[in-house]
């Protein structure tokens, strides 16, 4: 045992060290693993290590990483670098970038950016420099990938080019090199005269690293423009002689609403601590994403009313209603009972923000149109967000947008779906049950949603009136209590629990989710028990096949006792009745005119 022991063991001993040695150059390497839509692609580091002469006399060393794709550099301590490194550096990123196609020219044009806030440059150090991130413009343009064919038919206000897109327009933008964008930037508002709004797409993965968005935010005073360019560094913007403002301060919410997806809804809140752009000169809000200064937001001069923002200011609307997502075709008919039942019980004093994700069938859009065409309803064109993977159809980004839009439009948003209907009990109206929360200081009520088959259904009315019988006249049978099964017990009702829908104060609440709100300004909402007021929801009732399911199995009610029917369903007539009572006046709205064939 002891000859095999000193026959062996030197070759094992040699055979360790070889690994350790192995391992050690192996991590030398400096592997990384980015996150790129569904897998993780290692990528593969190097480092060049240069020394350089500082201003100072003083030698410095210069860290560059460099991967396929990706470009970072760290300085070893602080201090400009040399003219003749920063020269041989512009000419080895330009010579890389035109011999490899996968190198990324915006990356290697943002690493020179902040190569130029160095001081004591000398003519030719920045003449090179300025040659250097020309060519880098023209290798970005030609290495450009090619238009994605949804890009067709957007329109002018979807350009594929955001750098060449107006600064505050509604779209996707995307700031970021991989597939997984780091921010899809949809919208952005002003709040307050001290607070503006960006609602976006984030990767939920960066939650944990703080986020897309870091340091700061900044406005930058300049009505003139609808150019602003984009800055490395508040640095570079200072030196161009553009000073911004007092910087803000980012606060950043997800709604943490993914079930698995890539992307969540990101609201980003950017909060100064003085009014900025009082004078109506107008400006640029700028967002620092991923180290790189880019405008999200642009206030045209004079188009700050400040009056809007104040205490007691008058709003065009009561009500601003926030569809879901239109991801479908929809039943046209069941779609205008919808807006005849709403617009009535409201008194017409109502905005309507629809959200168009695939291009809205005809049918439908002819009982949209006389909406349209009387100022009373908004199209939103989402088209783009089947690029983007996230969690039924961006529902809660549309939400988010439609608080910020409804914030100095209405009084009161509402959030529910085209097969849900509000039902009061009586004699309780819309505008008291909201006079009550509104005095109560509450930022939103919510209501429980109550289930209705769309299959058991009552005879067809007999009367001259049966041409004009709306669909849920006739389902009258529904689960005997709300969804989560009890009908006030908050801890189990909320929210999610209890599918409960809301209507909120845009002012008061920051961000939303589908089914409640996630932050507010203050105050504490109010959640109502079903017997004063409820959602009535008949799921899938406006799909375009509804006329195939609904009323399949008919039940009337005059021979329905009080036992449940079929074992599910107990009767309860309560919104037929009053949707009833709301068809005449419905009709006396220039809106609800069109033909029978366009309802």
């Amino acid at each position: 045992m002891a000859e095999l022991q000193r026959k062996v063991g030197p070759f094992i001993w040699t055979s360790i060290a070889a690994a350790l040695v192995f391992m050690g150059v192996y991590y030398m390497r400096l592997d990384f693993a980015f996150i790129d839509g569904d897998a993780a692609y290692e990528k593969e580091y190097k480092t060049d290590t240069i020394a350089y002469q500082k201003s100072n006399g003083e030698t410095g060393t210069l860290r560059d990483w460099t991967s396929e794709g990706k470009t970072e550099d760290s300085e070893s301590d602080a201090g400009p670098v040399s003219d003749e490194l920063l020269i041989a550096v512009i000419h080895r990123y330009l010579d890389e970038g035109a011999e490899d196609k996968n190198k990324s020219p915006r990356r290697q044009r943002s690493w020179l950016r902040r190569r130029s806030e160095t001081r004591g440059l000398d003519a030719s150090a920045k003449e090179s420099l300025k040659r250097a991130l020309e060519d880098l413009q023209k290798l970005q343009e030609a290495h450009a990938p090619p238009v994605r064919p949804e890009a067709e038919g957007r329109g002018e206000w979807l350009a594929a080019d955001e750098d060449g897109a107006e600064v505050g327009e509604f779209k996707f933008r995307e700031y970021g090199e991989l597939n997984l964008r780091r921010l899809v930037v949809f919208s952005a508002y002003r709040s307050s005269p001290t607070e503006f709004t960006v609602v976006t797409l984030s990767p939920s993965v960066l939650q944990a690293a703080g986020g897309p968005v870091h340091d700061a935010c900044a406005w930058l005073p300049d009505g003139s423009t609808t150019s602003p360019g984009r800055f490395s560094s508040l640095l570079e913007m200072n030196s161009t002689g553009r000073m911004p403002d007092p910087r803000g301060t980012p606060i950043l919410r997800y709604v943490q609403d993914t079930h698995g997806r890539p992307y969540d809804t990101l609201v980003i809140r950017c909060a100064f601590p003085e009014a900025v752009g009082a004078d109506g000169s107008g400006g640029f809000l700028y967002l620092n994403v991923s180290y790189e200064l880019v405008p999200v937001f642009h206030e045209r001069r004079r188009q700050l009313e400040a009056a809007a923002y104040e205490d007691g200011a008058r709003f065009r609307h009561q009500y601003a209603y926030c569809s879901a997502p239109v991801w479908t075709n929809l039943s046209s008919a069941h779609v205008k009972q919808w807006f005849m039942y709403h617009h009535t019980l409201t008194g017409g004093d109502i905005h309507y923000f629809v959200y168009d994700n695939v291009g809205i069938d005809e049918a439908t859009m002819a009982v949209l149109r006389p909406l349209i065409e009387a100022g009373s309803l908004t199209l939103i064109n989402m088209h783009r967000e089947r690029d983007f993977d996230t969690w039924y159809h961006t529902q809660t980004l549309a939400i988010n947008d439609c608080l910020n839009r409804a914030r100095v439009v209405a009084k009161w948003a509402i959030f529910w779906d085209f097969d849900e209907y509000l039902h009061l009990a009586p004699p309780l109206s819309l505008a008291a049950l909201l006079a009550q929360v509104e005095a109560q200081g509450a930022p939103w009520v919510s209501f429980g949603n109550m289930w209705y088959s769309r299959m058991y259904c009552a005879p067809e009315s007999e009367s001259a009136e049966r041409e004009s019988e709306w669909a849920v006249e006739r389902m009258l049978y529904r689960l005997e209590g709300p969804v989560c099964g009890i009908e006030n017990m908050s801890h189990v009702c909320e929210g999610e629990m209890g599918h409960r829908k809301w209507i909120a104060n845009p002012r008061q609440v920051k961000v939303g989710a589908i089914h409640r709100a996630l932050e507010v300004a203050g105050g504490t909402g109010v959640t109502l028990a079903t017997e004063v007021a409820r959602i009535n929801h008949y799921s899938g009732l406006v799909a375009p096949n509804s006329a195939e399911i609904d009323c399949l199995i008919i039940k009337d009610p005059v021979e329905v006792n009080d036992s449940k029917v079929d074992g599910w369903w107990i009767k309860d007539a309560e919104l037929a009745t009053f949707a009833a009572s709301l068809k005449f006046p419905a009709q006396l709205y220039d809106v609800f005119h069109a033909s029978a064939n366009e309802g």
